[in-house]
């Protein structure tokens, strides 16, 4: 008999620590494990709402590590609520299907449906793909090179399985017989862990690389209302003259974080033409973001411009608004335009959550992508990192200037090429030398096909499920 007490502290200890801020990557492939066994154990209404609660709390304490000043905590249950109710009716679909379909299945049956869950949440919701598991291995490059062959639910696959097994080894009574699958995995795991080892040490091959620099506004711009115009032209002029600045260092592209500024819409044509002839009179690259209010704070534009010699190439607004946030969505993706020395394309902070999103750029043959975005305190440097899977997935660069957190600019293996601290004494302005053609990755062509191939699997097993309880036998109907 298993000691639920035991089971159901380490469950919350687990979750708690995996994933988010502070979060501690060796445990996320056993995460589950504690959780899976008391599934295992549970019988009663009463067992599964324990289940619930345990899940709830669990979420709540997960979420609330990035919440910092001046979020408040309570706003921890507006993520972490719905995560319990997912995980929880997921975890419940699992456990009725596993005891019928036996344990050899649902091994790979639970890896399957959470890995097809993951994807389902980011390609058919708001939420993003910041529940994916992969995110908790961002401190490991050899492992984040798995995104580029299949996505992101092609690691996290693994993970789930890690927990899956070991919960079965110790629970079933006739452990030898998930020896030879459990070893067979591991040797497939392994060789797909050399391939990223192998790719990272290819990265380091001579390129062609462009120097880019990334500004950083210093200007206060929150929820609680407009600042004063005077405040807004100093804070703009302070942020023209950085850029003038990172120009004369060298670089050839220069972005600003998202909502940079705030420019009034009687001043937005005087604030184009002025951006405009910097961009021509320096030959230069332009990625100039800010917000232009249409209702106060209620209604906005979230969104940047890009300059390239003089001339406006593109206007983009943020295609994937955080959720709450009462900013026009954008209705297309952004321009790939070809520079000198680069096919040049762009998104907004959230955006990237969406692999989705990056894929596209990746296939319309982006080599750089400029990604203007604004954090807190609270998901720094997870944010940024985050994004770094997008590169490896696309095999482009990407440059990645941020208000409120760590600026970062990647390369296409992921590896750091610069990076500057928000919160410490500086210039606010990132330089970073990015190469100027994008790598072939196989997620680029393939795209979705391993969650394909998931939801293919998890529609057999479903099958065989109800197959054993005799649904489509005519006794069944009444």
């Amino acid at each position: 008999m298993l000691n639920k007490k035991l089971l159901w502290l380490l469950s919350l200890l687990f979750l708690a620590l995996v994933g988010m801020r502070f979060n501690v990557s060796i445990l996320a492939w056993i995460v589950f494990v504690p959780l899976l066994l008391l599934a295992r154990e549970s019988q009663t209404k009463k067992e599964w709402f324990s289940l619930f609660i345990l899940l709830q709390l669990a979420y709540f304490l997960q979420v609330a590590k990035i919440i910092t000043d001046p979020m408040p905590i309570v706003m921890a249950l507006l993520f972490s609520t719905p995560m319990a109710i997912g995980s929880w009716v997921g975890l419940w679909i699992f456990e009725k299907i596993r005891r019928k379909v036996g344990d050899m299945l649902g091994i790979f049956f639970f890896a399957s449906f959470m890995s097809l869950s993951e994807w389902l949440t980011f390609y058919t919701s708001e939420l993003g793909s910041w529940g994916s598991m992969t995110y908790t291995q961002l401190d490991d490059l050899a492992f984040l090179q798995l995104s580029s062959l299949f996505g992101i639910t092609f690691g996290s696959f693994f993970i789930y399985l890690s927990s899956a097994f070991i919960a079965v080894f110790i629970a079933h009574k006739n452990r030898r017989d998930f020896v030879r699958p459990a070893l067979i995995s591991f040797v497939i795991y392994a060789l797909f862990y050399t391939y990223g080892v192998w790719r990272v040490d290819q990265g380091a091959t001579n390129q062609k690389t462009i120097l880019v620099a990334g500004i950083a506004s210093d200007m206060q711009i929150t929820p609680k209302g407009i600042p004063v115009k005077s405040y807004l032209d100093k804070g703009t002029n302070t942020l023209i003259e950085k850029t003038q600045l990172a120009i004369e260092r060298g670089a050839k592209l220069v972005a600003w974080n998202e909502g940079a500024t705030i420019i009034f819409k009687e001043d937005e044509k005087k604030f184009i033409k002025r951006l405009k002839q910097l961009s021509k009179e320096k030959n230069v690259e332009l990625f100039i973001a800010y917000i232009v209010p249409l209702d106060g704070i209620k209604k906005f534009e979230n969104k940047y411009l890009f300059f390239s010699k003089g001339e406006l190439i593109d206007t983009y607004f943020k295609y994937h608004p955080v959720p709450g946030e009462p900013a026009v969505k954008g209705t297309k993706l952004a321009n790939v335009t070809n520079v000198q020395y680069a096919n040049i394309s762009g998104a907004i902070c959230y955006d990237f959550d969406f692999p989705q999103l990056g894929r596209v750029l990746s296939k319309q043959g982006a080599d750089i992508v400029v990604v203007p975005s604004s954090d807190w305190r609270g998901i720094d440097p997870i944010h940024g990192l985050q994004a770094m899977v997008r590169a490896i997935e696309g095999g482009y660069s990407i440059l990645r200037p941020v208000r409120g957190a760590t600026s970062f600019a990647f390369d296409s293996f992921g590896r750091v090429r610069a990076s500057l601290n928000y919160f410490e004494e500086n210039d606010r302005i990132l330089m970073a030398s990015l190469p100027t053609k994008k790598v072939w990755t196989l997620y680029s062509v393939v795209g979705d096909v391993f969650p394909i191939l998931l939801l293919l699997f998890v529609g057999f097993v479903i099958g065989s499920y109800l197959r054993k309880r005799n649904v489509f036998t005519p006794s069944s109907v009444q």
